[in-house]
């Protein structure tokens, strides 16, 4: 499957773009100019994030699993985690938040966009991605995300 991130708008200090896949434009989404991932073609893979206590669809910016735990482990738990949590670490992911202005964590928000760097219904958009993205990496298919 492929993902790919149009940027559309940045202003300095986010940058709003739409998320498509295989074509079809699917949500609006919202980075932090500062820590958004560079132009270019990256694999998502399914990783357990210990922040959120569950499954997220991680931007693989490390080559392997041993890697991708040892950054894990050095991420200090967070006392209480929302969707608009910084995360303590450079952890780029696909997840759910309303606004980018305060990530430095490497998120790209998904959303409808109401204002630059603003989304609203996070989890309704997120939850239908990482579904899709769930059931392509379960079925032994590989998932790329282009951010162009």
């Amino acid at each position: 499957m492929k993902i790919k991130i149009k940027r559309q708008c940045n202003n300095g200090r986010v940058i709003d773009g739409t998320l498509i896949i295989n074509g079809e434009k699917v949500c609006q989404t919202a980075e932090n100019a500062h820590s958004a991932l560079c132009r270019g073609t990256y694999n998502i893979c399914i990783h357990y994030c210990k922040q959120y206590q569950r499954q997220m669809p991680m931007v693989d910016i490390l080559e392997s699993e041993y890697l991708k735990d040892a950054e894990c482990r050095l991420c200090e738990k967070l006392e209480y985690v929302s969707l608009n949590t910084n995360l303590p670490t450079y952890c780029p992911m696909l997840k759910p938040g309303n606004g980018a202005y305060t990530r430095t964590d490497g998120s790209i928000l998904l959303g409808e966009s109401i204002a630059p760097g603003c989304l609203k219904h996070p989890l309704k958009h997120f939850n239908g991605v990482y579904d899709r993205i769930r059931k392509v990496l379960g079925r032994g298919k590989e998932v790329e995300l282009e951010i162009e």
